[in-house]
């Protein structure tokens, strides 16, 4: 059932919630060198089609090349102006808006009009910059560090989210963005624990009794399986559904938590995912997806039944993050004011986990005695 047997400590102190040295530390020490989900499949499914994104104020282009993806800096080494403003697109070759400079797939330049103006030309400067780009299921990453591990390594005790099927049997079901007047770890916590179900979840979110919710550990992030209270006739339709999708779906929920900032829900046919992004100390920005799956060999019917479950799944998972967004604000003034040092149960042990990596990752230790000296003054004043 659960990992640990007793009651635990609560890591981080509520300062490290609206700290401005800890936000920035957590920045340089946890954000910037991860691996981001960037965009889906959907984004850019065809040969020829791009996105455009910004990481931390970076601006990325990732483009479709015959099936494979590949990002680069949005910046042409010419005249310095972004190879495109616009948020997705499609075009026949990677081409700067400005002065129609065009680039290979491994950056170097292609044609450049006129070329004959800038001879001699040394051949370096003139390539794009570009990031490693790793595709797991229907998702798509990104790394801005070239020293980042490869995903798959981070990955392992998580594959399955993403390799039980292949990333174009999933149909994106919607995209959408939130602003939450809080700290990033308090929606991170939210997330993991399952605790706070019953008070605040009471007619949308239910799991089973405790010993049928089960928690596993691991370095680099947690996962939680659990089976969803629901009522006999929602689970009989559920089960007609899947099975005329995927028949071997399992309805088990499972919550896959990599740290820092990914989660990866799964329950029957469909895949959620969500990635928070710190955009201050006090403030962060939501971003899901779901997913439903499509039949292997697809008919018209089929395709109107994955479409019709992807707007059930939208609209469950709408109302639960919006119930959970009206705690948020009072969360985060609580962190602002508590003179607690808080606790965590058993139940909880997943959000003991995140701090556990957030202090080590961040070299914290629990007390006010170690608190870097700003924290201090912040905490203070």
């Amino acid at each position: 059932m659960f990992v640990n047997q007793s009651k635990l400590p609560h890591l981080l102190l509520p300062e490290h919630y609206s700290s401005q040295s800890q936000h920035e530390v957590e920045l340089e020490t946890m954000f910037r060198p991860q691996w981001h989900w960037v965009g889906s499949l959907h984004d850019a499914p065809d040969d020829g089609d791009f996105f455009t994104r910004e990481l931390f104020g970076v601006p990325i282009l990732v483009r479709n090349h015959q099936g494979a993806y590949h990002c680069f800096l949005n910046v042409c080494p010419h005249r310095h102006s972004t190879l495109s403003n616009e948020r997705c697109g499609s075009s026949p070759t990677l081409k700067c808006q400005y002065h129609g400079w065009e680039f290979n797939v491994d950056g170097s330049s292609g044609r450049i009009p006129d070329a004959k103006n800038f001879r001699p030309m040394s051949g370096g400067p003139e390539c794009l910059k570009k990031f490693s780009v790793s595709v797991h299921g229907p998702l798509i990453f990104v790394s801005l560090d070239p020293s980042c591990p490869p995903l798959t390594d981070q990955f392992k005790p998580f594959a399955t989210v993403t390799e039980e099927f292949s990333g174009d049997r999933w149909a994106h079901a919607e995209t959408w963005h939130y602003d939450f007047p809080a700290n990033w770890k308090v929606v991170a916590e939210n997330t993991v624990e399952s605790y706070h179900l019953e008070s605040v979840h009471t007619d949308s979110f239910r799991f089973e009794p405790e010993d049928e919710i089960e928690h596993e550990i691991h370095d680099g992030g947690t996962i939680m399986r659990a089976t969803i209270h629901a009522s006999p006739n929602a689970m009989r339709f559920s089960r007609w559904v899947t099975s005329q999708l995927h028949p071997d779906c399992s309805p088990r929920y499972r919550m896959y938590h990599l740290f820092p900032h990914l989660f990866l829900m799964r329950a029957d046919a469909m895949l959620q995912a969500m990635v928070l992004m710190p955009t201050s100390p006090i403030t962060c920005r939501a971003t899901v997806s779901v997913f439903v799956l499509r039949r292997e060999q697809e008919t018209a019917w089929s395709k109107w039944l994955t479409r019709f479950w992807g707007r059930i799944k939208t609209s469950a998972v709408k109302k639960i993050l919006a119930e959970d967004a009206s705690l948020y604000p009072g969360i985060q003034m609580g962190m602002e004011h508590s003179p607690f040092k808080g606790c965590v149960s058993t139940r909880e042990e997943l959000v003991h986990a995140l701090q556990n990596h957030v202090a080590e990752k961040c070299g914290l230790q629990a007390g006010r005695d170690v608190l870097p000296e700003d924290c201090r003054r912040e905490m203070s004043s």
